[in-house]
């Protein structure tokens, strides 16, 4: 996190939170009260002061106040750059350790100690390489794949089962 934001919630410690003004969708980009976020510089500021607290909440620290973010599929949307998975919003980089499925064909990993989704981006060529000639029948789905260089275990699982495995709060409320 920023400097300037940890000396003021060390200065202010008692802000309340504010919900159901920031969003993030399924690639990662945020959204402000319903108008997507383009500024750079606002973007970064959100990215380096972005986390997940102990209660699966997502979150921006905005100096002393807590931004409770609602994601619309989990908490970071990762995919390929030059070798490494990397995530939106935050610039994390890591292996995928798991991957699931969903019924309506959405990928979701085991990430970075959390839940990401794949960017639907990805999906085309990381099918063609996990799953060469999968006919798409779950019954044949393999119980793992080879992902850089590592077996993953594989399985199907509804997305809002998911988010409670990784006890997520997508959409957090206020008090």
């Amino acid at each position: 996190m920023d400097a300037m934001v940890l000396a003021a919630m060390a200065k202010w410690p008692d802000v309340p939170a504010v919900y159901g003004f920031l969003a993030l969708d399924a690639r990662g980009r945020w959204w402000l009260k319903g108008e997507r976020v383009a500024n750079a510089a606002l973007t970064g500021f959100l990215a380096r002061n972005y986390a997940i607290d102990a209660a699966g909440r997502a979150y921006v620290q905005n100096g002393p106040q807590q931004v409770f973010v609602a994601c619309a599929c989990a908490p970071r949307v990762i995919r390929r750059e030059a070798g490494l998975w990397r995530a939106e919003p935050d610039g994390a980089t890591g292996s995928v350790d798991a991957l699931w499925l969903t019924p309506d064909g959405e990928l979701y990993a085991a990430f970075a100690g959390s839940l990401a989704l794949v960017d639907d981006r990805e999906l085309v060529s990381l099918a063609d390489e996990i799953l060469p000639g999968w006919n798409g029948d779950e019954a044949t789905l393999p119980a793992a794949v080879e992902l850089d260089g590592q077996r993953v275990p594989l399985a199907c699982c509804a997305a809002d089962a998911l988010a409670v495995r990784f006890a997520l709060q997508l959409t957090p409320r206020g008090p």
